[in-house]
């Protein structure tokens, strides 16, 4: 956490999650971790408010060998871990993967955490630079065809993240309203 007590860090996100809630919000998510400790100190925090749902997600990057661990080296499962003792809600993750690569995430959590709530918000596909410039590959279509086996392995929430369009969405929601 560098020069940030952890203490510092828990006040900070205490003083947004109250309020989040005084403003009306009931739910909070604290997404794109990826260091257990400051993870932790958010969800603490978002809890003591009062009052909130708590979701929290992590980044995840595949490694060599196909496994996926976060930039400090957490596994989905370890962190998945760390913020449910800590009072989360819900787990998942977000950003760094297209929805084909979230399956692998959702395996794994769901291997390990059969009732557990689980989230995943990804990038609209892998971001390439095409002429400077960072682009989202998957077309809304693309998105939902991928998103069907994360609802087939029991993701219970599902969303967008980087290059996710309004018709990425509705796309989704086509989905999940067919599949009633």
């Amino acid at each position: 956490m560098g020069d940030v007590t952890a203490e510092q860090l828990y006040d900070a996100f205490y003083e947004q999650a109250q309020a989040l809630r005084e403003g009306g919000a009931d739910a909070v998510c604290i997404e794109t971790m990826m260091d257990a400790d400051e993870a932790v100190q958010a969800v603490r925090a978002a809890k003591a408010a009062g009052g909130l749902d708590v979701m929290a997600t992590f980044t995840f990057e595949r490694t060599k060998q196909g496994t996926y661990r976060t930039m400090m080296g957490l596994s989905p499962a370890d962190a998945a871990r760390a913020v449910l003792d800590a009072g989360a809600d819900v787990i998942g993750a977000n950003c760094g993967n297209g929805m084909e690569r979230m399956a692998d995430i959702v395996e794994e959590l769901r291997n390990i955490y059969k009732e557990e709530y689980i989230l995943v918000h990804a990038n609209a596909g892998l971001p390439r630079n095409e002429n400077g410039e960072t682009v989202y590959p998957e077309t809304p279509q693309e998105m939902a065809a991928h998103a069907e086996k994360l609802l087939d392995l029991g993701t219970n929430i599902i969303g967008g993240c980087c290059g996710t369009t309004p018709a990425h969405i509705q796309a989704l929601r086509l989905l999940v309203d067919a599949r009633g």
